[in-house]
This record gives C-alpha cells, structure tokens and sequence, in this order.
C-alpha cells in the first residue's frame, strides 16, 4: 500500500527500546541507543560509502584505514605513532621536521648531508673523497679515511 502523503512525527519518535529515537526537547537523534547525547549519537558500527567530516573532529581507540588515507592540512598527531610498523616502506613528498631527538633501529643512507656539531663515537669509516673545511677538527681513536 503506498500512501502519498509526508510522513509527520510532532512529539518525537521511539523505536523499540535502543532501536532508533528523536528527542523533541533536546533536538537529538540517536540510532542504537535509547539517550541520545549528541545531535547524531550512533551506538555501534557504522557503514559508510562516502563520508565527509567538516569542522573539529575527535576519534579516540583504534582507527583502521584500508587503502589510502589522504589527509589535507595541518594534522597534529600526538601520542606514540608507528608508521608502517609491520614492515613497509614510509615515504614523504616534501621536508621532515623533527622537533626532538631521532633514534634509528637500523641502517640510514644518505645523499647530503649538512650538519652542526656532530658527534660520531665508534669505529668510523669514510670512503671515497673527504673533504673537511674546519677549524679545530680533532679526531681521536682508530679512523679509516
């Protein structure tokens, strides 16, 4: 039977008990959830095809992205943060900052480098040509040039 008219609730809606309700005084709906606290509050998961988020956005526990994640703009990551932390190779386009110390667990190749004050303990090996433009240059232990 189709019924050609608007479908009109004027004091709210509940279905079932944690179904789906809207909350005429406080203007909320919630879906999965008999209390909505938010203008949308969906208790559980949540399917989507396409999803836009505009505006300040918090997401606490695990995100999971397969596939590409694109993200534009400034973002601020705080907290421990492992990139490709089964393995995988991490890239970036553009310069790193690192605003702290930086350990390395394995090897690190380099096309240039530029430094100041850099301080190199255990057995160092220099190959090819090196070239050392310093004063006061003071090198101690056993060095291969």
């Amino acid at each position: 039977m189709a019924v050609n008219k608007n479908f009109v609730v004027k004091n709210g809606l509940e279905v079932n008990d944690n179904l789906l309700v809207a909350d005429i005084d406080t203007q909320k709906v919630g879906i999965g959830t008999s209390v909505a606290n938010y203008e949308l509050h969906v208790s559980g998961g949540v399917g989507a095809t396409m999803m836009y988020v505009c505006g300040v956005t918090t997401v606490t526990g695990l995100v999971s992205a397969e596939g590409a994640l694109t993200v534009g703009g400034n973002t601020n990551i705080t907290g421990i943060t492992t990139l490709a932390g089964g393995g995988g190779i991490t890239t970036t386009g553009g310069d790193l900052y690192i605003g702290g110390d930086l350990y390395v667990l394995d090897d690190i190749v380099y096309d240039e480098v530029t430094g100041r004050n850099i301080n190199i303990t255990g057995v160092s090996s220099l190959a090819g040509i090196a070239t050392f433009n310093a004063n006061g240059v003071q090198i101690t232990g056993v060095s291969t040039f």
